[in-house]
């Protein structure tokens, strides 16, 4: 239990290892409810009916298709949410060339326009769900506003990470 009281439901860790270890999931969106985080959605690869093959580009276009769904989701990035995402990119790396990578990330998403309480709520749980994942292994990041949410932004990021330098 965090320090704001909120429980993490278990079919929150049962759903996440899906994801990690199955890969038939692409993301998951979730969000606290009646004092518990809950799985509100857990999307896998065939329902968001991709139109490229291309890495990359396949890539792009889920994470474009995940961005809508938040923003759905939170009334236009105005109510906070975690979510987790199986993040696909090719990246440089010495010995191996160009390598194809995917990294789970983990977004809190706590928006400007999302109330204080919220906001206090979703930050002093965070600890609690970040525990229940096992979050040592995926990269994490906080985002207060939509245009944190890019997929160069988080590319960028990434390839700093575990690209050469």
């Amino acid at each position: 239990m965090s320090t704001s009281g909120v429980s993490v439901n278990p079919e929150v860790q049962r759903t996440f290892q899906r994801l990690s270890e199955g890969k038939e999931l692409r993301y998951i969106v979730f969000k606290i409810e009646d004092r518990e985080v809950t799985v509100e959605a857990a999307v896998t690869q065939e329902q968001l009916t991709l139109t490229v093959d291309d890495y990359e580009d396949n890539s792009k276009q889920a994470f474009s298709l995940f961005v809508d769904d938040l923003r759905q989701r939170t009334d236009g990035f105005k109510d906070c949410r975690y979510a987790v995402f199986d993040f696909k990119f090719i990246c440089s790396r010495i010995g191996a060339g160009n390598s194809k990578m995917d990294k789970i990330v983990f977004l809190q998403i706590c928006p400007d326009g999302a109330s204080i309480k919220k906001k206090m709520v979703y930050a002093s749980s965070a600890s609690a769900i970040k525990a229940s994942l096992g979050t040592e292994r995926i990269l994490q990041f906080q985002v207060s506003d939509e245009s944190e949410m890019s997929h160069k932004e988080l590319l960028l990021k990434l390839t700093d990470k575990y690209g050469d330098h």
